[in-house]
């Protein structure tokens, strides 16, 4: 069975993935919800990982229109969608780097703005190599590299008993396993296939960092 290809039809037009795209929409209105109830507290960690949710919401919804729509639209499209929504997921990597470059550094010097200018390069700089290849895989090992740095950075402070990291590195342990049911196409029906359940992992794992962000920033105003 080939799950690309589960389909509703709604109002005479053929909606393709019907669940990834409700899935993805749970992921896209937390995110927008978490965006602003962070936003709120008003200081540049809490900006940093604000914006990571915006685009992580941003690219989910991106992502929706382009499982919903597939090649009905022609191939422009559909490949235009797709680098979209991975470009965002590139500038969401961005937030989770900073936010936890900013965290690491608390009560020491200032992080060093030479590394946040030369990951915007690089980011710049994938986003080229991946439009001119058309191959997203670039883009999946640098998330994997930047959650795994964040990773280190919260296990660290959670050690050192900063409240809220603990949250964060078990949010980011979760989503490791969406990696993993994706990877072995773990699925529960047709219509509730692998992409179905590697969304609703992350939503968990956006559950669990959301929870530990607003910790961290309530306890420590940064």
């Amino acid at each position: 069975m080939n799950f690309d290809y589960t389909y509703i039809i709604l109002w005479g037009a053929i909606i393709f993935e019907p669940m990834t795209i409700l899935t993805n929409m749970f992921i896209g209105t937390f995110c927008a919800w978490a965006f602003l109830k962070i936003l709120r507290q008003k200081t540049p960690l809490a900006t940093q990982w604000s914006f990571f949710f915006l685009m992580i919401g941003l690219s989910s919804l991106i992502g929706s229109m382009a499982h919903g729509a597939h090649f009905q639209l022609g191939e422009t499209f559909f490949r235009t969608t797709v680098f979209v929504m991975n470009a965002v997921s590139l500038i969401a990597i961005y937030f989770c780097f900073k936010a936890a470059n900013t965290y690491f550094s608390l009560g020491r010097k200032e992080p060093n703005k030479m590394v946040s200018y030369g990951v915007i390069a690089w980011i710049a700089i994938l986003l080229v190599l991946t439009f001119i290849q058309g191959n997203f895989l670039l883009i999946k090992i640098h998330a994997g590299i930047v959650l795994t740095y964040s990773l280190i950075v919260h296990i660290i402070t959670h050690r050192k008993g900063r409240a809220g990291s603990g949250y964060i590195a078990g949010g980011i342990l979760i989503s490791f396993l969406s990696i993993v049911v994706h990877s072995i196409k773990l699925s529960a029906h047709e219509y509730f296939n692998y992409k179905d359940i590697s969304h609703i992992i992350m939503l968990i794992s956006l559950m669990f960092i959301y929870k530990g962000a607003m910790i961290i920033l309530k306890n420590r105003k940064a």
